[in-house]
């Protein structure tokens, strides 16, 4: 029988309780739940989470095989990592190291700065207001 991803989540977790786990991930207890009886998935940040918590590939987390998957090819385009130029900006991994190396979750920091971007539009807007003629 196959390996799902909710049975993998449900593995990772063995250590913690639904309700720990599901405020390390930002989620709730039931949505958690659901993930582990596979009646729902995890968004792709949230695959991202908790890959990262628990030191996986998101790969494994969903049960991918590249050598399963290698003799279903053909003629299909096969793409690789170092074919792609880094879009990641060098400044944003700095953002994101500083954030794990002071204890705070990137993710958090992600939400801050926007907030503090979109503070900085309207009070910008209030600031300069636009000139009618």
């Amino acid at each position: 029988m196959e390996t799902t991803l909710g049975d993998r989540i449900k593995e990772l977790r063995s250590e913690l309780t639904q309700e720990a786990l599901a405020t390390i991930l930002q989620v709730d207890r039931s949505t958690l739940a659901s993930w582990e009886i596979n009646r729902r998935e995890p968004d792709i940040a949230t695959l991202r989470r908790i890959a990262s918590y628990f030191k996986v590939s998101i790969d494994w987390l969903v049960g991918f095989d590249a050598e399963d998957s290698s003799s279903d090819q053909g003629n299909c385009i096969r793409e690789s990592i170092p074919g792609y130029q880094a879009n990641t900006d060098k400044r944003w991994d700095k953002v994101i190291t500083l954030a794990e190396q002071y204890g705070f979750d990137p993710d958090l920091v992600c939400h801050i700065l926007e907030l503090n971007v979109k503070l900085t539009l309207s009070l910008k807007k209030d600031c300069y207001p636009k000139k009618t003629l």
